[in-house]
């Protein structure tokens, strides 16, 4: 049962650091709080093209599948925190 809190431990902090370095990576939306008030957008839904896998939408993807890996390893190093062993 430790190796296992070890192991999943290191599978923590490995999704959590690729999880913030995957998430820096991501472009910034420039119009922000202001595009929102002011009703100014660069990028409108008409404007979007659809096709293919960009980097944008790879990151996006993968920042949640890590995010829920994260979730799921919280939730299992808890319960194995809770058992007392």
């Amino acid at each position: 049962m430790v190796t296992l809190k070890f192991i999943l431990g290191i599978v923590f902090m490995l999704v959590s650091v690729v999880m913030v370095i995957v998430i820096l990576m991501q472009r910034t939306k420039e119009d922000g709080l202001s595009g929102a008030i002011t009703g100014q957008s660069s990028e409108s839904f008409y404007s979007r093209t659809g096709g293919g896998l960009s980097k944008d939408k790879f990151l996006l993807q993968l920042t949640i599948v890590l995010g829920v890996c994260f979730a799921v390893v919280a939730i299992i190093l808890s319960f194995l925190m809770g058992m007392g062993t």
